[in-house]
This record gives structure tokens, C-alpha cells and sequence, in this order.
């Protein structure tokens, strides 16, 4: 790895830190090929059960390198470097595991889409977040046409997207961006506090979990019904379920291994 992202292990979580504070962590090519090979690091590390995603300095990341963008893309190289993009959204999206960005400050065009990408939000009181494409003449990337109207509503979305106004820390909180706020100098701490207790859960079912919810908005009541119990039956037969039913009948605190 590189160090345009730093992965840092503490117990069972990890930080993967954005590294380039002189561009508000924007996603230089560089940037993008350390993102993901933290996030398979993260992927393939049986020990590390929950990554928080954060960025260094006063931004989260402001999105798409605009100075890439400047040498002309064709239209080829354009598929291309989107397709290269789009498997840092995938990843954080089907990683088994729960992955926490943590937004340390602004998180504009696809910094924003990455953040939705992940599991939950947790923000400082003085982030902010903003669907900048239209100031340059671009529309979302990155999964936000496809995630901002899950999370907002589409009225809601169209209206971010089409203004590409700022959204304050506040106002994301209350739409349902933002899972809890704190403030600035509290912000890291209080997320690797709960992301510490996330990871000592089950998360071989929270990993299950997240698989079959990505799939619930584009799914029937029965076919969900039927993935749940397939899940079910599946988390029936885990050591976790077998320590979690003995931990409550001897009254005592389960020690889940995630198997």
C-alpha cells in the first residue's frame, strides 16, 4: 500500500485514512488504488471485524481529482475510469463486514457518494456535504443516483443533485444522511468507541445482514422472507449462535469469534 491511504489496526477495527490533505483527500489516481487495496486488506483480514473510513486533514474527500480531469478524457478512457471508480462503491458496499465512515469534515461529489456507500455515517458538527457535479457540468457518480433517493427520498434528491448546494452536518443528520453527530474534537474517538463495540458483535450475521439488506429495496416481501430464513438457518448452525444462546442462559456476556 501507498500512502495516499493509511490503514491503521486497533483490536478488531481498523482506520483507513484518505492521506492527501493538500487536495481535501480529492480521488487522484494514486488515492484510489491505496483506497482499494486497504479495503481489501480489510476484506481479507479475518481478525479485523469493522473499518472506519475517515480523512486527513479538514476534508472527508472532496470527490473526483479535477486536475485529471483537465488532460481530456475520450470516451473510452471515460468508461474506463469510472468502471475503476465504481469498484471502490462496490466494495464498500459488499465487504461482508460493517464499515463506518466517519467524516471528519467536507464530503463533496463522490466523497458524498462514498459516504453513503458505507453501512453507517458518523459526522463532525462541522461537516458539511455536497452533490458538486452540476457546478461542473456533471451529473452523480459513484452509486449517488442510485443511493442519495434511497437515503433522502427522491424529491429530496433531485433537489441536492440539481443545487448542488451545501448540506450542513445538521440538516444531513436530519434527512437521514448522518447517522449521529459530535463534535469536531470528540468525532474519531466516539466512532472507534462504537465501531470496538460493533466488532466484538457477531459479524458473521451483521456481514450476512448487510448481504441480504442491499438487496431488500429491489426485492418482494416474499422473497425477502425467503432470504431470511435461508439466513436463518445458516446463522443457526454458527458457533456465535451456539456461544450467544449459552451466554444468555448463564447470564453473561457473549464472546462472539465471528464464525
Amino acid at each position: 500500500m501507498g500512502t495516499k491511504v493509511l490503514l491503521e489496526k486497533k483490536g478488531k477495527v481498523c482506520v483507513i485514512r484518505m492521506n492527501l490533505p493538500e487536495t481535501l483527500n480529492s480521488l487522484t489516481p494514486e488515492l484510489r488504488v491505496d483506497l482499494k487495496t486497504a479495503l481489501m486488506e480489510f476484506r481479507n483480514d479475518k481478525t479485523i471485524h469493522v473499518a472506519v473510513l475517515t480523512g486527513s486533514g479538514r476534508a472527508f474527500c472532496a470527490g473526483g481529482d479535477l486536475a485529471e480531469m483537465e488532460d481530456g478524457f475520450t470516451a473510452v478512457y471515460g468508461v474506463e475510469h469510472m468502471t475503476g471508480c465504481n469498484e471502490i462503491t462496490l466494495m464498500i458496499a459488499e465487504i461482508p463486514k460493517p464499515i463506518i465512515a466517519c467524516v471528519n469534515g467536507v464530503a463533496a461529489g463522490a466523497g458524498f457518494s462514498i459516504t453513503m456507500a458505507c453501512d453507517l455515517v458518523y459526522a463532525s458538527t462541522g461537516a458539511s456535504f455536497m452533490q458538486a457535479f452540476a457546478k461542473v457540468g456533471l451529473i452523480p457518480d459513484m452509486g449517488s443516483l442510485y443511493l442519495l433517493p434511497r437515503v433522502v427520498g427522491m424529491h429530496k434528491a433531485k433537489e441536492l443533485i440539481w443545487t448542488a448546494r451545501k448540506v450542513s452536518a445538521e440538516e444531513a443528520k436530519a434527512i437521514g444522511i448522518v447517522n449521529e453527530l459530535y463534535k469536531p474534537e470528540e468525532l474519531e474517538a466516539k466512532v472507534l468507541e462504537f465501531a470496538g463495540s460493533l466488532a466484538d458483535g457477531p459479524v458473521f450475521a451483521l456481514g450476512l445482514g448487510k448481504r441480504f439488506l442491499a438487496k431488500s429495496l429491489e426485492s418482494s416481501l416474499r422473497d425477502m422472507l425467503d432470504n431470511e430464513a435461508l439466513g436463518q438457518a445458516i446463522c443457526l448452525q454458527s458457533e456465535d449462535n451456539k456461544e450467544g444462546v449459552q451466554a444468555f442462559y448463564e447470564k453473561r456476556k457473549a464472546v462472539f469469534q465471528g464464525k
